[in-house]
């Protein structure tokens, strides 16, 4: 996963995490966590698709607060270290 890349997916975490609300499921038995999960992957974080990444975005989906800076830095460290240092 390149930095861009990154920073698409954490976008899209955050999209779905201002949208959802605790009782979502229930007012839209139709919702699935899941298809958020898939949908903030997309295309940018097949290849990295695992299940701990999928925990941990559906985690942040529910409950950002308490896990924002988990999913960040697993996240980050999935992005290789081009090495150019500012």
């Amino acid at each position: 996963m390149n930095l861009e890349d990154a920073d698409v997916l954490l976008q899209r975490v955050a999209t779905i995490a201002i949208m959802y609300y605790p009782r979502l499921p229930a007012d839209a038995p139709e919702y699935k966590l899941i298809d958020d999960i898939d949908w903030c992957l997309n295309e940018t974080a097949k290849a990295e698709a695992t299940d701990e990444l999928r925990r941990l975005i559906g985690r942040a989906i529910v409950d950002p607060t308490a896990h924002r800076e988990a999913l960040t830095a697993h996240v980050y460290a999935l992005v290789p270290d081009t090495g150019d240092a500012e």
